[in-house]
C-alpha cells in the first residue's frame, strides 16, 4: 500500500486508541463519535499532504443525489426489516406485532400510534445528528481508502476494506463485556462494507453512502425495538443473531450482494 494509505491508517486509529486512554483515565466514553469525527480528519490532513483527488465528494445535481440517498436509506431499512423478519420466524428474535409490547417498554405507554411518532421522532433526530459523523467515516473507508485498495480487485478491496473498518472499531470492545461480539461485527462489516463499497463505485460518491450508514446507526435499531416481544433482548442481545449484525442479516446482504453481482455481470456481458 502507498504512502498515503499508511498515512491515512495511521492518523484514523491512533485517534479511537487515544480516546480509549481517555476513557480509561477518566471513565469518559467518547470513542464512538471521536473516533468517526476522526476519520474525517485523517482524510483531511492526508489529503492536504499528498495533493490528492478522488475521494468520493463529486459534484452532482441535488435531485441525483437525492435519488440515491432516499434508494440507499431505503435499501438499509428493508434490509433490516427482513433480518428481524428472519429472526422472528426461526425463533431467534421473539416479536410482537400486535400489541408492540416492546415499542412500549422503550417508549412509554399510550395508543401505539402516538408511541410510534414519538419513536420516529427520536430516530429521526439521532440520524440527523449522527449524519455528519457518518459521512467523516465515509469520506474515509469508502471515499479514499476503497479506491487506493483497488489494487487488490474489486473484491479483494471489498474484503480488505471491510476487515480494516471492523479492526478500527477494536477500541470499542477491548476492556468490556461485549468483546466477544467482535467476531459477528467483523462479519457485518464486511457485507456491509461491501454493501457501501459497491454503492460507491456506482455512484462515484459517498454522498448516498453517509446517509445508508448513518440509518444503519440510528433508524435500523428503531427495528429491533417496535418488533421485539421483550425490550430486555436489547440490553443484552446476542449479536449472533441479532438484525443486521446477526445472521440474519448476513443472509438477506449476501442475497443482495449475490442479486447485484449478478446484475452487473448481465450489463457488462
Amino acid at each position: 500500500m502507498s504512502r498515503p494509505v499508511w498515512t491515512f491508517l495511521a492518523i484514523a486509529f491512533t485517534i479511537p486508541w487515544l480516546l480509549w486512554l481517555l476513557r480509561l483515565g477518566t471513565g469518559i466514553d467518547v470513542i464512538a463519535p471521536g473516533g468517526m469525527l476522526g476519520v474525517g480528519v485523517a482524510v483531511l490532513v492526508t489529503t492536504r499532504r499528498f495533493d490528492l483527488h478522488g475521494t468520493g465528494l463529486t459534484r452532482q445535481p441535488v435531485r441525483q443525489v437525492a435519488g440515491q440517498s432516499a434508494m440507499a436509506l431505503a435499501a438499509v431499512l428493508g434490509l433490516a426489516a427482513l433480518a428481524v423478519a428472519i429472526g422472528g420466524v426461526t425463533g431467534v428474535l421473539g416479536l410482537d406485532l400486535a400489541g408492540f409490547s416492546g415499542l412500549h417498554q422503550v417508549f412509554g405507554a399510550g395508543p401505539d400510534g402516538e408511541v410510534a411518532l414519538k419513536a420516529l421522532a427520536q430516530a429521526g433526530l439521532l440520524f440527523v445528528l449522527v449524519l455528519p459523523l457518518a459521512f467523516c467515516e465515509e469520506w474515509g473507508w469508502r471515499g479514499f481508502l476503497l479506491p487506493r485498495l483497488m489494487r487488490f480487485g474489486r473484491w479483494g478491496a471489498f474484503g480488505l476494506s471491510g476487515v480494516i473498518w471492523a479492526a478500527w472499531h477494536l477500541p470499542g470492545y477491548v476492556g468490556s463485556p461485549a468483546w466477544p461480539a467482535f467476531i459477528p461485527f467483523m462479519v457485518f462489516t464486511v457485507l456491509l462494507g461491501t454493501l457501501l463499497g459497491m454503492l460507491r463505485l456506482h455512484t462515484n460518491s459517498v454522498w448516498a453512502c453517509s446517509v445508508a450508514h448513518a440509518a444503519n446507526n440510528t433508524l435500523v435499531i428503531g427495528f429491533v425495538n417496535v418488533a421485539v416481544t421483550d425490550a430486555t433482548e436489547l440490553a443484552a442481545p446476542d449479536l449472533w443473531s441479532m438484525g443486521l449484525s446477526g445472521w440474519p442479516g448476513w443472509v438477506v446482504m449476501a442475497a443482495l450482494i449475490a442479486a447485484l453481482t449478478t446484475a452487473r455481470r448481465r450489463v457488462t456481458a
